[in-house]
Order: C-alpha cells, then structure tokens, then sequence
C-alpha cells in the first residue's frame, strides 16, 4: 500500500489532504507539533470529516488507516519519509523552517536507501514557499543530498482552495478531531515542479501555467471573500453567506470580479475565459452555502496583511492597473477595509489607531504603498469616507 505523509494535522491536514490520501486508498501518516492531536489520533486511528455540499447536503465520514508522529520523534519521521510515496504540508508558512530539518534527514536515509523520486506538495498560502523550504533544507543536507534535493526531489507549489471554517461549537458536536469542510474537492499543482511520477492522488490537477492559477486564486477567491467580509461587516452582518445575498454588496463584489478578470485574461491570454467564468460562477455558489457558517470576522481577520502591496485587495487593483483597467469598485473595497474595526481582530485596532495618529491618507501609504494623491488612492480615500 502506497504511503502519504501528511505535516500538520490541524484543518487544512484533516479537512483537506487526509481526506484526499484517504479517498486514494493510501495509508496516512501524520506529523503533527501538537502532542494531543497526535495521542488522539492514534488512540482512535480515525477521525470524523463533515462534508458540506453546496445543494445543502450533509456527508459525515469516518477517515481511518492514520497513524500520528509527533515532530519530536525525528528518526520515526525520518524513516516513514524514506519509505513514503509523496508528502504533504500544510503547517504555516512561519513554521516551514521548523519541519525542514525533518525532511532532510528522511532525504539523507531516502539516497542511501532507494533514491527514489519524492514529491513534496506545499499547501500553505505563498507563492514562494517552495523556494523558501527548499532554502531551509539545504542548510541541513550533505553535499550528496543537496544534489539529491536538487536532481530527485520535486517542490511542487499547490492552490488550496476548499473552504475549511473555524469549528467553535456551531455543529454541534464535542470532539476535538471532527473537521468540518466544504464538498470542493480541486487541487490544482505546478505540474513544471514535479520529479517522476505522482502517486494517484484524488483531486490532484496539473496546471502548466502556475503562476496564473496562483493569481486567480488570491484575485478572485481571496479578493471576494475580502470584499464579501470587509462589506458585509459594514452592514452588520455575521456570515459569508449573508453578506452575498446583499444587492448592494453583491454589485460591488460582481464589480470587482469583472475587473480583475478582465486584466488577468489579458495578462495570461492562456487561461480559459469560459472556464474562467464558470469558476467565478462556481465561487459564488460556494460562497453562498449557509452551511459553511464561516463568519466575517474570521474572512476579514488580519486587515493590515490583507491591505499590504502584494496581497489580494492592492495586489489585485495594481494587476487591474497593469492591465489598462481602473479598479473602481476594488477600490471601493479597499475603502471598506480601511474602515474595518473589529474590536476583538488585533490588527484591526492597529490599523484604527494608525488611522487615528497619522490620518488615513498617511496609513494608507504606509499600509497599502498608495500615494494619497494618485487616481487609485484618491478613489480608496472617497470610499473611506463614505464607510466612516
């Protein structure tokens, strides 16, 4: 039976990958920091996985053929990574440096032992995180097994898209393994990445045009569940699922999707465009299912990084501006987000108080990198005030 080590057994690890690996019939091992969800796992050696399916169905399954390794017992992880078909993490970018001296010692005993192709498939949320574990490798590798890691070991950068909410106590049931996620089953890869073959995964998808399918989904996926947070909170709303339903904000938000998808079909004329707007009208539909529960202030949680250059919000309205397209209505979100004072959301008080200090004309510049004076900061600041 062909073996899949999975690092992280928190949401994305029991709600998304496990669920895959499970669903494939390979057998599951997990490596996890926390030491209670690892004597949990293998105490039971299952958990329980609530599916939510948009036609509003529920689906409850029992992933079994687990077993757990605490990242404390490095040779045991070591030896199941020599011995494994294809790993996984989904740990946080910030804790990436803390597994890579795992993963070297199991490539050391995987060259001397079979050097056999490994595919290491990072679900964490950057573009650039291959590089960044592959970087934290080295440091622990022999020269051999930099070449190892160089010539035999593929990096492979995924889109987790599969909405995973916070559990809390809204399902109703007591049990720190139940996991509950959306029905989405995609997982899109960089096929470029990948060394050998790939172990039969379901919901794997090869995407030659990487970057593209990075971009799609923080400029659409990311951006309108933004947009959907940042302007349903200034409506009083609670859930996701509410704010959609909104006329107001669903114009804007419909607004903001034919912008960035007008600049990224110009920028990468290989994508689909009617396999682009079918995901966009897939989106909406996902977004829309009540029985996610997900709340805006999780969505709209951490709004200094969500307005930083690069990310979704300014990220997607300087692509717009590449492109040609002023983003009217992204800026309307932008203004949104600038208003957001979640009381119980740490960066929001900062951003309130930058506000506060330094006027939002200086936040903004120093938050987003928009001069104050430009047609995009002057749009962003005329929504503002009409947030405030």
């Amino acid at each position: 039976m062909k073996k899949g080590i999975q690092f992280g057994a928190g949401n994305i690890g029991r709600g998304f990958i496990g669920h895959l690996l499970w669903e494939s019939g390979l057998e599951i091992v997990f490596v996890e920091a926390r030491e209670d969800l690892v004597r949990l796992l293998n105490e039971r050696g299952c958990y329980p996985l609530r599916l939510l399916h948009r036609e509003g169905k529920e689906e409850d399954l029992i992933i079994d053929n687990l077993r757990a390794l605490s990242t404390q017992e490095e040779d045991k992880v070591a030896k199941e990574i020599e011995e494994g078909d294809v790993v996984f993490t989904a740990v946080g970018v910030k804790n990436l440096p803390a597994i890579a001296p795992l993963l070297a010692q199991g490539l050391e005993l995987r060259l001397r032992g079979s050097a056999d192709f490994l595919n290491i498939f990072l679900c964490e949320n950057l573009k650039d995180a291959p590089q960044l574990l592959k970087e934290e490798i080295e440091k622990y590798l022999t020269p051999s097994g930099k070449n190892f890691l160089e010539e035999k070991v593929g990096l492979v950068g995924t889109v987790v898209a599969r909405m995973v909410p916070v559990m809390g106590e809204r399902y109703g049931v007591e049990d720190p393994l139940f996991v509950v996620a959306e029905s989405y089953h995609h997982l899109p890869f960089d096929a470029q990445a990948v060394k050998g073959e790939v172990p039969k995964i379901a919901g794997l998808r090869a995407v030659s045009n990487f970057p593209a399918e990075v971009e799609r989904k923080l400029f659409i996926h990311n951006l309108g569940h933004a947009a959907l947070a940042y302007l349903g909170y200034r409506e009083g709303y609670t859930y996701i699922h509410e704010a959609i339903k909104d006329e107001k904000i669903r114009k804007i938000l419909d607004g903001a999707w034919e912008e960035v998808s007008r600049a990224l079909l110009q920028k990468h004329p290989d994508l689909d465009s009617q396999e682009h707007e079918k995901l966009v009208e897939d989106l909406q539909e996902r977004f829309a299912n009540p029985l996610l529960l997900d709340t805006l202030e999780r969505v709209g949680r951490e709004p200094l990084r969500k307005l930083a250059p690069e990310d979704r919000l300014i990220g997607g309205a300087n692509l717009c501006l590449s492109q040609g397209i002023f983003p009217h209505y992204i800026a309307i979100v932008c203004g949104a987000a600038l208003s957001y004072d979640c009381p119980r959301d740490e960066e929001a008080v900062k951003l309130q108080k930058m506000i506060q200090e330094k006027g939002v004309e200086k936040a903004m510049e120093e938050i987003c990198g928009i001069k104050a004076e430009s047609r995009l900061g002057q749009a962003i600041l005329s929504a503002y005030e009409n947030f405030s």
